[in-house]
C-alpha cells in the first residue's frame, strides 16, 4: 500500500509540473521571443504566424494574389514573402524577423485578430522595447 501512494504522488507530481511548464511556455512579452529565419530557432507559431500576416497582406493585393502554406515551417517560399514584406514596409529585407520586421508584423494591419498586442501572435515575434 505505501507503495501505490509514492508512485501515485510521483505521478502527481510529474503531471503537476508538466502542466506548470506548459503554462510558462505559453505567449509573453514579445521582447523576449526569439528571431526567426535561417539559422534561428523557428518556434513553429512564430513560423505561423509570419506566414498569417504575410498571406493577410498579399490577400490586399486582390484575386490571384500568392500564398504560402501556413504550416509553421521555415522554407524558402516563407522566407521570400518575408522579404518582400520587409521591402514594402521598409525594413531591409534580409528574411530575418527580427524586432523591426516583428514590430511591422504586428501592426501592419489593426483589423487581424493576430495582431497587436492582444493577438495572438504578440508573443512569438520579437518586437522593440516597449511595444
Amino acid at each position: 500500500m505505501p507503495r501505490t501512494f509514492v508512485r501515485r504522488a510521483a505521478v502527481l507530481a510529474a503531471t503537476l509540473g508538466l502542466a506548470a511548464a506548459a503554462s510558462s511556455t505559453t505567449a509573453g512579452a514579445s521582447t523576449t521571443a526569439s528571431y526567426i529565419g535561417d539559422g534561428y530557432p523557428n518556434n513553429t507559431h512564430g513560423v505561423w504566424c509570419v506566414q498569417e500576416i504575410a498571406n493577410n497582406w498579399y490577400e490586399g493585393w486582390g484575386p490571384g494574389s500568392p500564398r504560402i502554406a501556413e504550416d509553421g515551417i521555415w522554407g524558402p517560399r516563407t522566407k521570400q514573402a518575408l522579404q518582400q514584406f520587409q521591402e514594402a514596409f521598409g525594413v531591409k529585407p534580409d528574411g530575418v524577423v527580427g524586432p523591426q520586421t516583428g514590430y511591422r508584423l504586428l501592426t501592419s494591419d489593426p483589423a487581424d485578430p493576430y495582431q497587436g498586442r492582444n493577438g495572438y501572435c504578440y508573443g512569438y515575434l520579437p518586437t522593440p522595447a516597449g511595444f
